[in-house]
């Protein structure tokens, strides 16, 4: 890695961490260039505006949540174990960056909106891999032949929604900490109806 290289690792690195502290709208260059002990000019070299520096950390963010999701497709396991731990992985990849950035709920929220079509993105990726991954299953007969492209739709949706009632119930909370642990538990429990129907 080169100099360049590097300083710019350095800076999506900070801004992430003061984007996921403070949000979009409340993080500025200045706070960027300051948290790097750097001016502001010398942080244009790199990035022309706020805008293009987001879209720079969503874009690493995307890469490595879908290498992650990738990995935990890739084992030999049965067709369920491989959703089941795909899932578990996503849980807790959200969760340590929630808790890795200290990223509040109100944080999420408006960034989630920033982020609109890297999640499109993301979501396209999620439902070829777990197609790719049912597809598999019926080849190994593992379940009947079924329409695979709804299925991997809805263990997104299903997922999703877990998340976001564990988003939603924490933005009441005095503390605003987001805990998992029931939303996996139930995505475990409605990955095992789905296949329970799709036995061979």
């Amino acid at each position: 890695m080169n100099t360049i290289d590097a300083k710019k690792e350095l800076i999506l690195k900070t801004a992430r961490e003061l984007l996921a502290k403070n949000g979009f709208a409340k993080t500025t260059l200045d706070d960027i260039a300051q948290a790097l002990g750097m001016k502001k000019s010398s942080l244009y070299y790199y990035y022309s505006n706020k805008d293009a520096l987001l879209e720079d950390v969503m874009n690493r963010e995307r890469d490595n949540f879908c290498l992650m999701i990738e990995d935990a497709l890739k084992s030999n396991d049965s067709t369920i174990n491989k959703i089941i731990n795909y899932e578990k992985s996503k849980f807790e990849y959200v969760a340590e960056t929630i808790k890795l950035h200290e990223i509040s709920t109100s944080v999420l929220f408006e960034m989630k909106s920033k982020m609109f079509k890297q999640i499109q993105i993301i979501h396209k990726r999620e439902i070829e891999m777990l197609k790719k991954v049912l597809d598999e299953g019926i080849k190994k007969k593992e379940i009947k032949k079924c329409d695979t492209h709804r299925i991997a739709e809805l263990i997104l949706t299903l997922s999703e929604a877990l998340r976001h009632r564990e988003f939603y119930f924490a933005s009441f909370s005095i503390n605003k900490k987001i805990d998992f642990s029931k939303a996996i538990d139930d995505m475990i429990f409605a990955i095992k109806l789905i296949f329970d129907g799709l036995k061979v």
